[in-house]
């Protein structure tokens, strides 16, 4: 058999389960979003790349607060990209280059996101389990437990209004506190 404070730790415990899979599927969120802005930067370059070999390509670059520039490149060569190679190190790349490396960042990334993925997967499997034995320990807590023998309602009296019970004395207001000194006021 089960006492309350078992039942209370039970509790505690999915709780905590609870929370850290509301992080694991706020941290599964931020990496989709991730992979989103990954998958877009490998297209682009991609598109910047196929229109290098025509001669001459174009492309719309947003960079906040409702801004767009138009860029460009008059060239049948690849034009370079700015890289983040880590550390904050950044480098100057050919399109197909930091196409290369946004690929295989995404692909580290999709593995992140399979992994968390299935770690959500075992947390929520874990939580149900708890909660099952939680609520068959509750049950049987309750079973075992005397029923209480209901009580007749105690007979109902007359309830009198506030105005008759109280004499129509005025009321005082009550002191203030914290004055500072001891100086005597209207109040008082």
């Amino acid at each position: 058999m089960v006492d309350r404070t078992e039942l209370q730790r039970m509790a505690r415990t999915i709780d905590a389960h609870r929370k850290q899979l509301d992080d694991l599927h706020k941290q599964i969120d931020r990496v989709a979003k991730v992979i989103e802005e990954h998958q877009t930067t490998s297209t682009i370059l991609a598109h910047l790349q196929k229109g290098a070999e025509k001669g001459s390509t174009s492309a719309r670059l947003t960079i906040g607060s409702g801004v767009t520039l138009k860029f460009i490149h008059e060239s049948a060569e690849q034009g370079t990209a700015l890289v983040d190679l880590g550390s904050g190190v950044f480098g100057e790349k050919p399109w197909n280059e930091a196409e290369t490396i946004t690929i295989e960042r995404l692909d580290g990334i999709r593995l992140l996101q399979e992994e968390l993925t299935e770690q959500s997967a075992s947390l929520e499997v874990k939580i149900t389990g708890l909660a099952e034995a939680f609520n068959e320990a509750a049950s049987q807590m309750t079973a075992t437990q005397p029923q209480p023998t209901p009580t007749p309602p105690a007979p109902a009296e007359p309830v009198q209004s506030e105005a008759q019970s109280q004499p129509d004395a005025p009321k005082r207001q009550p002191r203030r506190k914290g004055r500072r000194g001891k100086e005597l006021t209207l109040d008082d």
